[in-house]
């Protein structure tokens, strides 16, 4: 382990009732135990990634204190001077996330800040860390390293193969689509949002709509002692809850790589951050997240899911003869989102369109 910082302290919950979106839990404790619990357990994941894209994933066996260790160097991060979190900034210019995420976008034409920064660490292997650490994280290299690796053998790679065996497919089809020690853009993220003024709030309503869709393959939020409400989905039916946080659970959902490849069958569900309740509003609200990328040369393809062909989810047009490959998607999708200088998302085109790859990027509320 490395050196010892402040422990991170989760904020107390809010007492306010707050609407949340009813997303299933699914316990992998009993994964890989017998075919029967992995036939249920896909069951349950593919229900849930169809209906809603989002759900919780308890029984992973990472522990809450590794998981606030993490938030421990995320906390020391984001408290050092800004000229050495400036160190290794994103390159959104070349389409890449990884390095240090500074909060300089202003909201439309206010004066007034996006009020969240982050830190990007790439996968330690040697195909995935293709970045430079910055200084501080240096001593944390090896503790980092084995919470990312983690992540993927204890909730990813099964995710991968439940899904798998749910739509009827080799149970191997995502995973060699994902697989650890090839090159991809995965990364594990640090990320703190900052309270805002009540004037603040005040001069960006209504100009701004927080909600998206993720880029990749899968988002896992660390949300177990991330107590500081926030995090909405917008339901099928179209209205706006929160998202609850579960002891012990890791919140998932689903992004738009993995929508395409099952031609829209799993769900890629907006979301986003909101002011939280008043309770909470003068907390900063740190998040570790991880982002599951495909393989830099995997095809975005719709998989020849059993399923989905027989429910006629999936036709023989929908094959292209040039699939975009997943670096080529993830490099377009993030120059394009991040080039301007200012967050003037109600404005905005409402897709966003990549060779014949085309995702909804602006939503009404």
């Amino acid at each position: 382990m490395g050196p010892q910082l402040p422990p991170y302290k989760a904020h107390p919950p809010t007492k306010y009732k707050l609407d949340y979106a009813p997303l299933a839990t699914i316990d992998i404790s009993s994964f890989n135990r017998s075919p029967e619990d992995d036939t249920r357990l896909a069951a349950e994941l593919i229900d849930a990634s169809h209906n809603t894209g989002f759900w919780v994933v308890t029984g992973h066996g990472i522990t809450d204190d590794a998981i606030n260790r993490q938030l421990s160097i995320g906390q020391a991060f984001f408290a050092l001077p800004i000229e050495e979190k400036r160190e290794f900034p994103c390159d959104f210019e070349n389409g890449s996330y990884l390095g240090y995420r500074e909060p300089v976008r202003y909201i439309a034409d206010t004066d007034v800040k996006e009020n969240h920064e982050a830190l990007n660490i790439a996968k330690f292997t040697e195909s995935g860390c293709r970045f430079p650490l910055h200084q501080f994280c240096r001593p944390f290299e090896s503790e980092i390293a084995a919470f990312q690796r983690k992540i993927w053998e204890s909730v990813l790679r099964p995710i991968c193969i439940l899904l798998a065996i749910g739509l009827e497919l080799p149970e191997d089809y995502f995973v060699k689509m994902h697989e650890y020690d090839k090159s991809s853009e995965d990364y594990l993220c640090y990320k703190i949002y900052h309270p805002r003024t009540d004037d603040q709030w005040a001069t960006i309503k209504d100009k701004f709509r927080p909600g998206h869709t993720d880029f990749g393959s899968m988002t896992l939020v660390f949300s177990g002692t991330q107590t500081v409400s926030g995090l909405q989905i917008r339901t099928p039916n179209g209205t706006w809850k929160h998202v609850e946080s579960v002891p012990g659970g890791i919140t998932v959902n689903a992004g738009d790589t993995l929508a395409m490849i099952t031609n829209g069958y799993i769900k890629s569900t907006v979301h986003g951050v909101v002011r939280p309740p008043p309770d909470q509003d003068k907390y900063d609200r740190l998040a570790l997240l991880y982002f599951l990328r495909l393989l830099d040369d995997a095809e975005i393809g719709p998989a020849p899911s059993p399923l989905l062909k027989r429910i006629g989810w999936l036709k023989e047009q929908d094959f292209k003869e040039e699939p975009v490959q997943g670096s080529e998607w993830l490099k377009a999708r993030i120059k394009a989102y991040n080039h301007r200088k200012t967050i003037e998302s109600v404005a905005e085109d409402r897709h966003f369109d990549f060779k014949g790859l085309q995702v909804q990027v602006q939503y009404d509320d």
